[in-house]
């Protein structure tokens, strides 16, 4: 029995086995922190943040190889949450869900809450193909939320 993948714009002719994940042979979801770089900086930060991106981060050709090398775990396709440092300090972060989109994949966010996720960014994320995003709120107030994420 297969079912349509409805969720996801330009899949509709994507069709996948309906079959529990193999844990052994494919994650549920897989995080890629794509980026060290973010404009804050977390005390509990576990990326190691830090401002610029890091010269060996896999340039655009190889993050695209990198979304093509998951489609080897077969169907059911992992759901593939971005995350970093702070994703929004890519350029090439709209590219990458829109191929990650067209491959079959579903995409989730979890950008740092900056500047630089405005109304506009997020527009593009969802035209890109973004099915979710999470954000941390880290207190009921700006004072102890930014003593946190300084």
């Amino acid at each position: 029995m297969t079912h349509v993948i409805g969720e996801i714009p330009g899949t509709h002719h994507m069709k996948t086995p309906d079959r529990p994940f193999v844990y052994a042979r494919a994650p549920i979801m897989l995080y890629w922190e794509i980026t060290r770089a973010c404009d804050l900086a977390c005390l509990h930060c576990r990326a190691e943040a830090v401002p610029q991106r890091h010269p060996q981060e896999l340039g655009t050709a190889s993050a695209m190889t990198f979304l093509r090398q998951i489609l080897d775990f077969g169907p059911p396709l992992p759901h593939l949450v971005i995350t970093g440092g702070d994703p929004l300090k890519r350029r090439d972060l709209f590219e990458v869900v829109a191929e990650a989109t067209r491959l079959g994949l579903r995409v989730s966010l979890a950008p740092s809450v900056t500047e630089a996720l405005t109304g506009e960014a997020i527009a593009r994320l969802q035209r890109a193909g973004v099915v979710g995003m999470s954000l941390s709120l880290d207190g009921s107030a700006a004072g102890p939320h930014d003593r946190l994420r300084g």
